[in-house]
């Protein structure tokens, strides 16, 4: 058992990791949650039926566990120390414009932008994930692109 879970963990933990980063804005929150994230797939006991369920379902728990992170009362009183987060992963300059840009929506754009965009999710899938009609999804999209179109001047969308 604990061989499988080692190689569940390997498979996943990266893409785990930047959705957790996406949402937290810095690594020692995302690292909290990524093992909150594993740790109740291990002791939820779930059969997934392949490998794109299992990340579906990770995605999934690890965007609620964000969000759940985000709104408790405790963190709405501390002041971070250090502001300036870093993106984890290294990107041309430009890239990391539209990424800061995409971390800084909303949260209801947020997930389905980076659900879509970077996880490659279509909007069927992230609807059934996110518990929402595919029209909704799409309308979240749409808005969101326009969001980040204002932001980014419309020349990268």
């Amino acid at each position: 058992m604990q061989g499988d879970f080692e190689a569940f963990y390997l498979r996943h933990f990266k893409a785990i990791y930047r959705v957790c980063y996406a949402f937290m804005k810095n690594a020692q929150d995302a690292e909290d949650c990524v093992e909150d994230t594993f740790v109740k797939a291990m002791s939820c006991g779930l059969d997934f039926e392949n490998e794109r369920h299992e990340r579906s379902w990770l995605t999934t728990t690890a965007m609620n566990i964000c969000k759940d992170k985000l709104k408790h009362w405790w963190r709405q009183k501390v002041t971070p120390i250090d502001d300036a987060a870093e993106v984890p992963v290294a990107q041309p300059e430009d890239h990391q414009e539209v990424t800061e840009a995409v971390m800084a929506l909303p949260i209801k754009y947020k997930e389905v932008v980076w659900l879509h965009y970077y996880e490659g999710y279509q909007t069927d899938e992230i609807a059934l994930m996110l518990k929402r009609s595919p029209s909704t999804v799409r309308g979240q999209l749409r808005d969101a692109r326009a969001k980040l179109k204002l932001t980014l001047g419309g020349e990268r969308i």
